[in-house]
């Protein structure tokens, strides 16, 4: 919302009338503004969600600060929080800051890291400092070093053979991002030109690669689990500040996420069908510590999706994707910055069990106990999402609960066990409360 009204507000800067043209996409976001044009102009600004105890973000804000001006833990903890502490002791061992270096006052931590000025190595838009480097490999030197050609079929070889200058680097890729879009054998897109990826090392994060036009793309097979910890993850403040909120029975907790990758496959261009599959066994499992929120889906509602002969796993996984399409509305954030997890019906039970999110940034950002306190609105504002789109399709459609950001494509997908579900879980948290209200008073 708060970009939608910077970019609308861009014209009429000199106090001139102006009008902005709104066009929408396929996604559910917009669809849903289409239908609801009310919720477009009347809702206010989404909530912004910043999380200082992140470990990784706060000891890269020390270091920084630490550079410019010796910290003191009895005054600078006001300023950064309760877990300074332990960040500054983790900065001490990776021989960033020094304790008392000229002897003086034993409360002072001054920088004594590799980097002058640690700022300049510090990304705004990343939190990870592990990345991937993706280099261009000249096609004669590929070829020289004992590299073939793709088959024949696929590839244009004289007309689309890189003449650019060996070992160009063409992006870095942050670690938890890298396995989706590099691998040996991927197709990779940078600034609009095709790219086969020859190699990847592993051992010094390169992924090597080529100008090819193929008449195929790729795309990655992964699966994620989720395991929660546990814990408790501390609220927003925004608790406070809205005391008509829907209450909800969500918990949000600290949780491992683990990614593996199974294989790929290649896609063609002209119909967008799989040509063949190629298995994935040298690329290592990724995994880190996050935050995700969740709500239980009780037995009995599980009982009445049964009863109605749905698939409950697939329901869920619909309405997950759902809730994850509607979070933007609500949070400042994109949906990329949070995941749900997509599992297919042999691989976890548990999923059966709880329509989850979780933030896909190492430590979590503080979307999780955002989006804990605002989970029963995104439940409701889910399911009008899902109930008013006008498609008959049993998977539904981008319009409602297909996504770009499903890991298994939009497979296992049942969009009226989503509506049942949503229906369902949004009722037994009414009763619940109610219950429970009725109870304090007897």
């Amino acid at each position: 919302m708060a970009s939608f009204w910077q970019q609308a507000g861009r014209s009429g800067r000199r106090a001139k009338q102006s009008i902005a043209v709104y066009v929408a996409f396929e996604g559910a976001l917009d669809q849903y503004f289409m239908r609801s044009p009310h919720k477009l102009f009347g809702k206010p600004i989404e909530h912004c969600q910043v999380d200082s105890h992140n470990h990784k973000v706060l000891e890269q804000h020390l270091a920084c600060a630490a550079s410019e001006h010796p910290l003191r833990l009895e005054h600078d903890e006001s300023y950064f929080g309760s877990s300074m502490n332990s960040a500054v002791m983790t900065l001490k061992e990776k021989g960033c800051l020094m304790n008392n270096p000229s002897g003086g006052d034993s409360g002072v931590w001054k920088y004594i890291g590799p980097d002058k000025k640690p700022s300049h190595n510090e990304s705004i838009r990343a939190i990870e400092h592990d990345k991937y480097k993706v280099i261009e490999e000249n096609l004669a030197d590929h070829l020289k070093n004992g590299g073939s050609w793709p088959d024949r079929a696929s590839s244009q070889r004289s007309e689309k053979c890189s003449t650019r200058k060996s070992n160009r680097v063409l992006e870095e890729i942050e670690e938890s991002k890298a396995f989706f879009q590099v691998y040996d054998g991927a197709i990779y897109m940078h600034q609009g030109v095709r790219y086969l990826v020859d190699k990847i090392d592993l051992s010094s994060r390169i992924a090597y690669c080529k100008v090819f036009d193929l008449n195929y793309y790729t795309k990655v097979q992964d699966y994620t689990e989720i395991s929660i910890i546990g814990g408790d993850v501390d609220e927003h403040p925004a608790s406070q500040c809205k005391p008509d909120i829907r209450r909800t029975t969500a918990q949000a907790s600290a949780c491992k996420v683990t990614t593996k990758w199974a294989g790929f496959d290649r896609i063609l261009k002209s119909n967008n069908q799989i040509r063949d599959s190629v298995s994935i066994d040298h690329l290592p499992p990724y995994s880190f510590e996050t935050q995700a929120v969740w709500v239980q889906i009780p037995q009995s509602v599980r009982a009445t999706v049964k009863q109605r002969e749905s698939q409950l796993l697939d329901g869920v996984h619909a309405a997950s994707l759902a809730l994850l399409s509607i979070v933007p509305l609500h949070m400042m954030c994109s949906c990329s910055d949070l995941g749900t997890q997509c599992a297919e019906p042999e691989e976890q039970s548990e999923t059966h069990d709880r329509i989850l999110l979780y933030d896909r940034h190492p430590g979590g950002i503080g979307l999780a106990s955002q989006a804990k306190l605002l989970f029963g609105e995104l439940l409701v504002a889910s399911l009008e999402l899902v109930s008013t789109c006008s498609c008959t399709n049993f998977d539904g459609c981008p319009s409602c609960i297909q996504s770009f950001a499903c890991s298994e494509y939009n497979k296992n997908l049942d969009k009226e066990a989503a509506i049942l579900i949503l229906k369902c879980v949004i009722q037994y948290e009414k009763l619940y409360f109610e219950a429970k209200d009725g109870s304090h008073r007897s």
